[in-house]
């Protein structure tokens, strides 16, 4: 069975409003979250009043669009904080901007969301990819084969206040890999925080120092 990955117009993308604040108000520089060529979807569809995040495959094709959305979630809405359009389980992001970098340094930091994501670049952490979720897909799982990877990092959010969601999707994620990886491949350090989001350049630093990143 042939399976064709689905690519979209590009002509939404230019309805996309270059304006960051959302993103600024949490501590994420201008200059970061501009790389990714995203901004606030103000017209009527799918993705209105949210930030859009494009998601381009190596060719620089649109293969799906995640969503933040903009404004206070009420309690008991049912409001998705984030949407995504597209086969997400297909999506290598944001390989399209950081390929490089990954293959360079042959470790990757794995991370459930985009916020998550810009926290670190932000904070000088470039290696670093999306799993739009709790579990890592098989597309990025041989991606980590092709790059030759020899280190690969799961830091999903840190649920141990909660309902611990995070964490065990990490443990769950960790033993699914060791199908693929030896054991000192892969490993599981959660951020001190409930996410990189809540935590500061220096709270990053230490966190990564711990995880190995800096080796």
């Amino acid at each position: 069975k042939i399976i064709t990955r689905r690519v979209f117009s590009k002509e939404p993308l230019d309805k996309i409003l270059p304006r960051h604040k959302y993103w600024t108000d949490r501590g994420v520089p201008e200059e970061v979250v501009r790389i990714f060529r995203g901004g606030e979807m103000k017209e009527k569809g799918k993705m209105k009043d949210r930030y859009v995040f494009p998601i381009f495959n190596w060719k620089e094709e649109l293969v799906g669009i995640s969503g933040r959305y903009l404004h206070k979630i009420e309690e008991g809405s049912k409001v998705p904080k984030w949407k995504h359009y597209g086969d997400k389980s297909k999506w290598n992001y944001p390989l399209f901007f950081n390929h490089k970098i990954i293959r360079n340094k042959k470790k990757v930091i794995l991370v459930e969301s985009i916020g998550d994501m810009l926290a670190l670049w932000a904070s000088g952490y470039h290696n670093v990819m999306v799993t739009f979720g709790l579990d890592v897909s098989v597309s990025m799982i041989n991606t980590f084969l092709k790059f030759d990877m020899s280190k690969i990092i799961v830091a999903f959010n840190n649920d141990s206040q909660n309902n611990n969601a995070g964490n065990e999707a990490a443990r769950k994620a960790h033993k699914k890999m060791l199908k693929y990886f030896d054991p000192d491949q892969v490993s599981v350090h959660l951020p001190q925080q409930k996410d990189f989001g809540e935590m500061n350049t220096q709270e990053i630093e230490a966190w990564a120092n711990a995880a190995g990143c800096n080796e």
